[in-house]
This record gives structure tokens, sequence and C-alpha cells, in this order.
């Protein structure tokens, strides 16, 4: 899917944006196609991979983490990283660990199996971060969502250790939820 707005300068597209209503109908197909996108490397992008600073990228994670916190909402972080692991659809733990990998989210380790603990090393959202919790709602839930397709039954993920704390990489205990 591909949206394009052409306007002559900022008059016109105020006028349009001011006098039109714009309802996004399909997101579910847009956040497949990107989610389809991002699994297979940019490889068939004709354009250079674009990359956001990761300096950039954290100073907007600790605002964002801060928010969210003010607002009491980490659940909403949660949700949002759940539905994008269910889009990311793997079948199995190594299609999400190459997922990680391939997008710099950080290195993704079984760290033990019984109770099943996945361990992210140098992890993007938080590392260099210093909060007094854990702060990976995101990747908790990217997790969850991941899982549920993986073991094909609903799960809960939590997480345990947290770089933003001061340990030594992100801990994530993932449960089947009974």
């Amino acid at each position: 899917m591909r949206v394009e707005l052409k306007t002559k300068d900022m008059k016109e597209f105020y006028k349009i944006f001011s006098e039109s209503e714009f309802i996004i109908t399909d997101d579910s197909k847009l956040i497949n196609e990107t989610v389809n996108y991002l699994k297979k490397k940019y490889k068939n992008s004709t354009t250079k991979k674009k990359l956001i600073p990761l300096d950039l990228f954290k100073a907007i994670v600790l605002i964002m983490m801060k928010k969210i916190k003010e607002l009491d909402s980490e659940i909403t972080l949660y949700d949002i990283g759940y539905e994008f692991g269910k889009h990311l659809n793997p079948k199995r733990y190594s299609d999400l660990k190459k997922f990680f990998k391939e997008n710099n989210l950080g290195t993704l380790k079984v760290d033990s199996r019984k109770p099943l603990v996945l361990k992210v090393e140098n992890c993007s959202f938080c590392e260099d971060l210093s909060f007094e919790e854990p702060i990976c709602y995101f990747d908790a839930g990217l997790i969850a969502g991941a899982y549920e397709c993986i073991l094909k039954k609903p799960v809960v993920v939590d997480e345990i250790k947290c770089m933003a704390r001061g340990d030594d990489a992100c801990y994530f205990k993932v449960e089947v939820v009974k």
C-alpha cells in the first residue's frame, strides 16, 4: 500500500486536511507489508536502507519511557509490542532470533528452558539508559505475541532483569497461560 500526497505549498496542504476527512481503513495490511519488509532485511528495496542514528533513537526512547511512566501506561506499550509480535508470525524461535539480529534489536538467546527465560544482550531499547525498574515493555509484548505464534498457545512475558537497571542484559520470563 502506498499513499502519496502532492501539494504545491503548505497552504494547499493545510486546505486539503482541513476540508477533508481522512480514514485509514486497512492498517493491518500496511502493518503486514511493513513487517514483511523488515523480515526480508530490505533485500527487495530499491532505495538505500535508512537508519535512525542510535543516539537519537535512545533519546526518543528515554523521553517516551518517562512519559509512559508518568501516565501509568506501561501496558499500552506491551500491547503494541504484542500486536507487532503477532504480525511477525514466526514459526520457531530461530525466526524470532534472526529478526532481532537483522533489525539490531539485540542478541536473543535462551537463558533457561524451565522456566523459559530469554536473554537479550545489547538491547537497543534500553542500553545506556538508567531506570530503577525494567522498561522493555515493548520487547516483552513482542516476545509474547511472537511466542503465541510459535507455541500456538497464549503466553505472558515478564521482564525480570533489565539493562536500564544496570543488569548485564534484559531477561524475559515466558509462561504459557493455563
